[in-house]
């Protein structure tokens, strides 16, 4: 999967409890070599690279004020499943979902576009099905990098900052997300549906592809 060995010790089963140990020696440490070492033993266990892919639902402010938050709360229990299998289809790990964010791992960035692409015409029709529920929208950010992958619950790491900004933050509903990083590792072929974008944000500049799936376009 492209994330590393992360071979853990016999006595630490769990790998949250392997980590929170690297990052008590880190932040005990008096000195730079100390730092240095338990650092090198966090990457040892849980490095690697990889794609991240973060996704939020759009609409929750003007959903919930107009609908109530029942109505909002049913349409993340419909996206939930679509997003899980799309994943899995893909080759992915789905680390983790909150409220109406999800968190996904997959070892090469081409299967998260994919998966991306699915998802969102999944939606679709679901939005057009006479479920009753009206339109629904998720805005994906996706990136590639080194990170920390703890166990299939969590990761850390620059990607997955940046994709959480991007996800989260600055696509709209139906965008598709790709920093320009992640793109140099894809074949995929996005054809006039793709934007070329830039950004600025928390102190840091990003480049990125907008693929805006809200259009019809794939």
């Amino acid at each position: 999967m492209g994330n590393g060995d992360r071979n853990l010790d016999p006595e630490h089963t769990n790998p949250g409890d392997l980590l929170e140990e690297v990052l008590g020696r880190y932040a005990g440490a008096v000195d730079q070599p100390g730092r240095s070492q338990a650092e090198k033993e966090a990457w040892a266990h849980f490095g690697g690279e990889g794609a991240v892919f973060i996704s939020d639902m759009s609409g929750f402010s003007r959903t919930t004020r107009a609908e109530g938050i029942c109505h909002f709360l049913a349409l993340i229990r419909l996206v939930r499943p679509v997003v899980a299998a799309a994943v899995g289809r893909h080759g992915g790990v789905l680390l983790k979902c909150e409220t109406d964010n999800c968190y996904a791992f997959f070892a090469e960035v081409d299967q998260a576009i994919a998966a991306a692409v699915e998802i969102n015409q999944k939606l679709d029709q679901l939005s057009k099905s006479e479920n009753g529920l009206g339109k629904i929208e998720i805005s994906i950010g996706i990136d590639f990098g080194p990170l920390l992958l703890i166990g299939e619950v969590e990761y850390y790491g620059d990607p997955v900052n940046t994709a959480s900004k991007l996800g989260e933050d600055i696509a709209d509903g139906g965008e598709i997300l790709v920093t320009d990083r992640a793109m140099a590792r894809t074949t995929v072929k996005l054809g006039q549906a793709a934007e070329k974008r830039r950004t600025r944000i928390s102190g840091i500049e990003i480049e990125y592809v907008c693929l805006n799936m809200a259009d019809g376009s794939n």
